[in-house]
């Protein structure tokens, strides 16, 4: 089963934030990914710079200029809305 835990990593030794429910000596596996720093507005604007980082410019050519408007035709195949 896997669980995620937040941890603070210091002096070599990764220490969970909350409690957790190992037996002493218990072998894990950890997957690492950082936490944006600060929260609230300036912490999601930071996550979605980095991840808009990872998209290759050409992916955006091709994108519909019409995405917003008619979500719902290439969500999910409803009619187009007419644009104004």
């Amino acid at each position: 089963m896997a669980t995620t835990v937040r941890a603070t990593y210091t002096n070599g030794v990764f220490m969970p934030l909350d409690p957790v429910d190992l037996e002493e000596g218990a072998e894990v596996t950890v997957s690492m990914g950082s936490v944006p720093s600060g929260s609230g507005l300036s912490a999601i604007v930071e996550a979605v710079r980095e991840l808009h980082k990872t998209i290759p410019s050409e992916a955006w050519d091709v994108l519909p200029t019409d995405l917003a408007r008619n979500k719902k035709h290439y969500l999910y195949g409803h009619p187009k809305e007419d644009s104004d």
